[in-house]
């Protein structure tokens, strides 16, 4: 007879959906692991303006319920005609979501009795606190990046909310000390269990069809992420201009989605690089993979980011890459062994590290291997044991 697996719920707006088909992944390749030991049911909030279709979707073994939040239209409304600022708009949004987010967990729980509620970055995942209080079963939450670019996205009076729930939640968790602490720094009181993002085993295959014969006998460097300014791509730029009459033979892919696309092309065009640098937008998760079989090495000159889950496909590539010291990956990696760390916004220290590798295969092939056993504490099966046994825990603290 088969053991009826707890049931979990999970709270959290990082859940890939239509337009943005990456957002999230790492969450939802979590989510799928801990099916095989849990019945999970996901609430994901999205914009009216999603095409995606209020209501129960399955994903895999997931129970997926979308929920679109109308009243955001008329708060849009209010705010275009200036009745609102945009940071008292983003903070009602996250009160009217929180009623919504509750009502539905209330109306679930009826059917899957969850034992507990797992909420996953701030603004949405830290509802589970007050998801959690409601239906009597512990909450924990996850927060995946730094305070100060949930700051800089939500608003103070949004993160003044986000601090409370964090407080009150029974076990709050990060992916990185460089996390925990933006947050220590800004008021949480309660201590971070640390355990960082997962991959699982990968093949990197042959290189993107679509681009093999112009990607043939040329150096590849691919950067990815969200195009916003806190990604810093312009630099990788900048830093390819600086080493384009040196060598005649790289190109830089560009992946990802947001207002600096047009940014990045007039970069590289004012700079020469039209020809060298390609600026291809967002590419299916399923599809990644190639292209970082394709590349030779990853530039990530983000100066926010509480892991990189960009880095960690990369080793798990076999690929060197560059970071700067902002970004919570490098406390899992030895500067110069897996990858290069440079101090945030400084190009010339940039530009240094790409010189040496493009000057070097040898390099590229020696830190990439390291990249690849360094990215093997990262596996599922590594990870998901933590996870579990944070949920057992939790459980046991509300028995006794």
């Amino acid at each position: 007879m088969n053991q009826i697996k707890p049931a979990i719920l999970v709270i959290t707006e990082l859940f890939p959906e239509e337009e943005l088909f990456f957002l999230g992944s790492f969450v939802f390749n979590q989510l799928k692991e801990l099916t095989k030991l849990y019945r999970i049911a996901v609430i994901v909030p999205v914009s009216f303006k999603s095409k995606v279709k209020q209501g129960f979707a399955k994903r895999g073994d997931l129970d997926v319920y979308y929920v679109k939040d109308y009243f955001l239209a008329f708060l849009s409304a209010m705010f275009k005609l200036g009745l609102y600022d945009l940071e008292t708009l983003i903070a009602l949004k996250k009160k009217f979501s929180r009623r919504k987010i509750i009502g539905l967990a209330k109306k679930l729980d009826k059917k899957y009795k969850f034992q507990l509620v797992h909420g996953h970055e701030a603004y949405t995942g830290d509802e589970a606190t007050g998801a959690g209080r409601s239906l009597g079963i512990p909450s924990i939450i996850t927060i995946h990046n730094l305070y100060d670019y949930h700051n800089q996205l939500f608003g103070q009076a949004a993160m003044k909310a986000v601090i409370k729930n964090l407080n009150n939640a029974d076990r709050i968790v990060t992916v990185s000390k460089i996390a925990a602490d933006s947050y220590i720094a800004n008021g949480v009181k309660k201590s971070f269990q640390i355990i960082p993002e997962g991959i699982g085993d990968i093949c990197a295959g042959s290189s993107p069809e679509p681009l093999r014969g112009y990607l043939k006998d040329k150096t590849v460097i691919l950067s990815v992420g969200l195009f916003l300014e806190a990604g810093r791509i312009d630099q990788a730029i900048y830093a390819a201009a600086k080493l384009k009459e040196k060598y005649k033979n790289f190109v830089l892919l560009i992946i990802g989605t947001g207002p600096l696309e047009s940014l990045y092309e007039q970069i590289a065009a004012n700079n020469g690089l039209k020809d060298r640098i390609l600026v291809l937008g967002q590419i299916p998760p399923s599809e990644m993979m190639s292209y970082f079989a394709a590349a030779d090495f990853i530039l990530h000159p983000s100066v926010v980011d509480g892991f990189s889950m960009v880095c960690l496909e990369a080793m798990a590539a076999g690929k060197p890459f560059i970071c700067t010291k902002n970004i919570g990956i490098t406390e899992y990696i030895t500067d110069g062994i897996e990858a290069f760390v440079v101090p945030p916004d400084d190009i010339a220290a940039l530009t240094e590290k790409m010189d040496l590798l493009l000057k070097n295969p040898g390099m590229r092939k020696t830190m990439g291997q390291a990249a690849y056993r360094a990215s093997t504490k990262f596996r599922w099966d590594n990870l998901i044991p933590k996870i579990s046994a944070l949920y057992s825990d939790s459980l046991k603290g509300l028995k006794t």
